[in-house]
């Protein structure tokens, strides 16, 4: 079926022509005749009346697109998808001149990262309800600074989302809070986070980056965009970024040889991902270490990837591991070195193996893993590296069994014409005559 031509300005003239035929009591059967008594008319109209039905033809067409099955527009998606790809090179683009900035000044040891993370309780509709967050400040040099944490009390929980909303109190630990918590200060939250943000340099109009995680990224965008909406203040002054990006960007600049670092981006995004000190204890707040849910804690989880990044980043450059900052108190560093020194002064293999410089600091199991990675399971299989041709193996013969079990095997009966009777010259079925044509045959011959 032919797709229908789009409706001109002359068509919506017509129908203001019928109508104004109609009340003179002059009628049309067909809109092809309305079309030949509008035509003259049509000629003589003025410009400024036909730019009126000229506006409504072009916003005729305008609504002529296509949709989705839930009603969207195709071209609202389209326009979506290339904002989002804007923003996603912008911080690309934003954190790598950050960082290598940094790097071209010598000052990326000091250079102050932020990390934010939000337990989200559910979400009704385009907004989430946020039950805990925690901003974390750390650099490369001094490791973990300070952080500000608060539990959000709603008042309000969305219609149809109370079942939800106590579930997920239940699951992270927040059913069991103090009732007398202040509800929903968001005032004075997002006075607080500007202020943490802004305690190195207080006259700054530009607020640092916050680092997340990737699916941590909406939540928290909106979570500030409720903060700033009930302060009446622009939630364009905050950029929440990527960790994994940072994290990538971040061990590539720093590094001093092909072997250090991240080859793809997914890489750091497993790091991070594999969570390798989230049994430590200590690292939750007060009452998550109450009621045994440290592991669902935000303070826990930006620690974590707070220590994740310096045990990357740090035997980089040379910085030594300090308990509390760089790794978890309990983390016994000259214990984890001893046992790094001994592996390498393990026999080497046959095979000669690439040797990999002695890092300054290991500070937790990861850097153990690697270790044992690079000095058990990597190795050259260049031919001028290899060892001295061996010799070839002397197979010894196996003994012959020492018992007898021919004695033990029954001899088979024997078999006469009873047991197998000559075939029948009669027969049934389709095969009936064929006894008969083997005799006649004469085969034994």
């Amino acid at each position: 079926m032919p797709k229908k031509p789009p409706r001109n300005a002359f068509y919506y003239y017509m129908l203001d022509f019928r109508e104004n035929q109609k009340k003179l009591d002059i009628t049309y059967q067909s809109l092809k005749e309305v079309a030949e008594a509008a035509g003259p008319s049509w000629k003589t109209i003025s410009p400024t009346a036909k730019a009126k039905y000229e506006a409504m033809a072009r916003k005729e067409r305008g609504t002529n697109q296509k949709f989705t099955s839930t009603g969207v527009p195709l071209a609202y998606l389209e326009q979506q998808q290339k904002e989002m790809q804007l923003v996603e090179e912008a911080e690309l683009k934003d954190i790598k001149n950050i960082i290598n900035l940094k790097c071209f000044n010598q000052s990326i040891l000091d250079e102050d990262f932020f990390l934010l993370d939000v337990i989200e309780l559910c979400k009704a509709g385009p907004d989430y309800l946020i039950g805990e967050f925690t901003v974390l400040q750390f650099n490369l040099r001094e490791g973990i600074k300070n952080s500000y944490h608060e539990f959000v009390r709603p008042v309000v929980i969305p219609i149809g989302f109370a079942h939800d909303v106590k579930l997920s109190l239940r699951t992270y630990g927040l059913d069991t809070l103090d009732d007398s918590l202040p509800k929903e200060n968001y005032v004075q939250i997002l006075a607080n986070i500007i202020d943490y943000l802004k305690q190195n340099d207080r006259g700054t109009n530009t607020l640092p980056p916050i680092f997340t995680m990737p699916e941590k990224v909406e939540p928290i965008q909106n979570f500030i965009w409720q903060l700033c909406n009930r302060a009446a203040e622009d939630d364009a002054l905050f950029r929440v970024y990527k960790l994994d990006t940072m994290f990538f960007t971040l061990a590539n600049a720093i590094r001093s040889g092909d072997n250090e670092g991240f080859p793809k981006e997914s890489l750091a995004t497993a790091q991070l991902n594999k969570d390798l000190f989230k049994y430590t204890p200590g690292l939750a707040c007060e009452h998550h270490e109450t009621v045994d849910k440290s592991n669902e804690c935000t303070s826990s989880r930006v620690k974590r990837w707070a220590y994740t990044i310096l045990d990357v980043c740090c035997p980089l450059l040379g910085i030594a591991a300090q308990p509390g900052k760089h790794v978890p108190h309990d983390f016994d560093i000259d214990s984890i070195l001893s046992y790094k020194e001994e592996k390498r002064e393990r026999a080497l293999p046959s095979v000669a193996r690439r040797q990999v410089p002695h890092d300054s600091m290991s500070s937790c199991s990861s850097s153990i893993i690697n270790d044992t990675v690079d000095d058990s399971t990597v190795y050259s299989f260049n031919a001028s590296h290899t060892s001295a041709p061996k010799g070839k193996r002397t197979y010894t013969p196996l003994r012959m069994p020492r018992t007898d079990y021919s004695q033990r095997l029954q001899q088979a009966p024997e078999l006469t014409e009873t047991n197998f009777p000559t075939l029948g010259s009669t027969g049934h079925g389709r095969g009936r005559g064929l006894a008969s044509s083997f005799d006649r045959m004469n085969l034994k011959k």
